[in-house]
């Protein structure tokens, strides 16, 4: 299978024929085994048809997937077709398994639990994260859905609520900055900004569809603060992060958020809090566990009718999510950009 918009990367094929497939059985006391006419023109018929989907099917979206949506092997089950799965080489190595998926009529990508899948023992750390995200550009994704649980540090935040952010604080990250370098991906002449960090049009959306069916609260802003710690932060750590005001915290999602702005893909979070944050008030495994459950069951839904409404979509944040064209440096405005 060709990979669209890859150049050099490569999908793994969609179809593979074993021999016991294309072998006729009714010619099974013959020494040589004989293919069936038969079964060659069913399976021309399925590669082609398959290849036809790669060259004329262009998919935009992908899912990077979080807590928010539950256990990672059942993200839209009963709801999306799970058409077919593969992996794709870039610079900075192979992508985990990308799922292809469509709902109501409408295809897209799912990386199961923010590319953890293809995570290798022998790989730097976090760089799941630049695979996943370099995959993700090569194959042509302009607008991409993300999402966490995590711990409330907003007092006024409770178990359930989501929280669609307009703003995130890294603090301790142990990740590559930048996507660019680290993938070796070129977007010359293009400035990221981060004045609005997640993509406004996105973020209307999902608190529109939020409302129409979410059993819960909704934050239609506020400030997430990712840490790398691979713990729970202490209650002192939480008091000074609240000091420097974040609303809520987690490991991962402020990572994509760089990412995404980065590579020019328009991307919003659906988090939600399945705990207090430590020293805020006491809670237990089990209430976390039961606040996951109920989360699931609301946001999978919201994120797909996100994904029905995107071919409609009027962008109104103009090149605040692409990027801002430019021409020479800031040091040398006259020099020409390459």
């Amino acid at each position: 299978m060709k990979n669209p918009g890859c150049g050099a990367n490569r999908h793994k094929p969609l179809f593979a024929l074993s021999e016991n497939f294309l072998h006729d059985n009714s010619m099974k006391k013959t020494k040589r085994p004989v293919i069936s006419l038969r079964l060659l023109a069913a399976a021309a018929a399925m590669l082609i048809f398959a290849g036809s989907l790669s060259a004329e099917e262009k998919i935009t979206t992908a899912v990077v997937g979080g807590t928010s949506f539950g256990y990672p092997a059942d993200f839209g089950k009963g709801l999306v077709e799970e058409e077919v799965s593969f992996t794709v080489t870039t610079e900075a190595g192979e992508s985990p398994p990308i799922y292809r998926m469509r709902y109501k009529g409408v295809p897209f990508y799912y990386v199961r639990m923010h590319g953890e899948e293809g995570r290798r023992a022998d790989q730097k750390k976090g760089w799941h994260f630049v695979t996943t995200w370099a995959a993700l550009h090569s194959l042509g994704v302009t607008h991409a859905f993300g999402g966490a649980t995590g711990g409330a540090i907003n007092t006024g935040y409770d178990f359930d609520d989501l929280l669609v952010a307009d703003d995130f604080i890294l603090q301790s990250n142990q990740r590559p900055q930048n996507i660019l370098s680290a993938a070796k991906i070129e977007r010359k002449g293009v400035f990221p900004s981060f004045a609005q960090p997640l993509c406004p049009d996105l973020r209307r959306m999902l608190i529109e569809e939020a409302k129409k069916s979410y059993h819960g609260r909704i934050h239609a802003s506020g400030v997430m603060i990712q840490d790398d710690p691979g713990r729970f932060e202490t209650p002192a750590e939480i008091r000074m992060m609240r000091v420097i005001g974040a609303d809520w915290v987690s490991h991962n999602v402020g990572t994509e958020t760089i990412y995404a702005r980065q590579l020019g893909i328009h991307f919003a979070l659906l988090n939600s809090v399945s705990n207090p944050a430590v020293g805020t008030r006491p809670f237990t495994f089990e209430d976390m566990q039961g606040s996951v459950q109920r989360i699931t069951a609301g946001s999978v839904p919201i994120v797909l009718e996100c994904i029905a409404r995107l071919p409609e979509l009027q962008h109104t944040c103009g090149i605040e999510c692409t990027g801002e064209p430019y021409k020479g440096s800031y040091t040398k405005p006259a020099k020409k950009s390459e």
